[in-house]
Parts: C-alpha cells; structure tokens; sequence
C-alpha cells in the first residue's frame, strides 16, 4: 500500500470546529423535522400557544432552538474537548418529561430518527414519544472524534513506518 507523505492535512481544531458546527445544525434540523418542542408539534398549536402565553401559563417562545452553541475548548488529540451548550430546559424535552410529564408516561419503545416526522402519528390520547436527539447526536459527534483520531494516528503510524524503512538497504534473510 503506497502512502502519500505529502499530502496537507487540515489542523485538528479546523476540523474539530467543522465537527461542532455540523453537530448545531443537525440539532436545530432535528428540532425542525420532528417538530420537538418548542415549535409546532400538531396543527393549531400556534393558537393554542397564544391561548397560554394571554393566560399566564407556559408557552413555546422558540428560544430553545436557538440556544444551541458551540465552542472547542481543546483540539490537542490527548483531551480533545468540544462543548455544545443550550438552554437547560431541553434536557427534559430531550428526555420527554417537558411540560411537568412523568419519566414513567414517556413512550420510550420508538427511536428517534432524523427523517422521522412524529408529528403525523402523534395523538394526546396515547401519551409523548421520546425524541432523544440531544443524546443521540452527541453520540454521533463522539464516535466521528473517535473515528477520525484513529484514522489520522493510524496513517501516522504508517507514514513514520514508511519513513523508518524507506532508506534502508534490502536485507538478504535467505539461508
């Protein structure tokens, strides 16, 4: 297997970010496509939200997806660290217990999906789904930053190996 010895690489943190940027966007297209709360979740819900917010009780203000922040605290490849940050609250959403809902209520027997629109089979009656796309792209996010250091340490390996016995002299082992 031939290696190319010259070929640019990225730095870490470049892509590190571009990871972290990646991640925010599939969150909020996440939050978008499965209309998790705070946005629409059935038809009519705008004006059963106003209905709330003139009577004093809890309304979607859609603050919470737009909450959804990034920063790489470290692209060193021993601690490599990226932080997403978002507001408190979508914890619970992401759990299914928003809104004062038991942990025992929460349908858990479906997976989330990104192309899954839950809004078509939602019905009160039958309770909440359980949507964890928080968990489910921080997941996704770790096991890219793990593919991707085992990719490039892997290549460095080889390189140095490439190196070590490129300006060697053949070695005659017959007997």
């Amino acid at each position: 297997m031939a290696v190319q010895l010259d070929k640019p690489r990225r730095p870490i943190n470049v892509v590190l970010r571009s990871f972290a940027r990646q991640s925010v966007q599939q969150l909020e297209t996440d939050f978008r496509t499965q209309h998790i709360y705070p946005y629409e979740i059935y038809p009519g819900y705008k004006k059963v939200n106003e209905r709330r917010r003139q009577q004093g009780g809890w309304y979607a203000t859609g603050e919470g997806i737009k909450s959804f922040q990034y920063e790489v605290m470290d692209s060193s490849i021993a601690g490599a660290t990226i932080r997403i940050e978002f507001l408190d609250h979508l914890r619970f959403v992401d759990m299914g217990t928003a809104g004062g809902k038991k942990i025992e209520t929460v349908q858990r027997s479906r997976k989330a999906r990104h192309n899954k629109r839950y809004v078509a089979i939602w019905d009160s009656r039958d309770g909440d789904t359980h949507r964890p796309s928080i968990m489910r792209e921080a997941r996704h996010l770790q096991a890219r930053m793990m593919n991707y250091f085992q990719d490039m340490l892997a290549e460095e390996v080889q390189v140095q190996v490439y190196r070590t016995f490129s300006g060697m002299k053949a070695i005659d082992l017959t007997v």
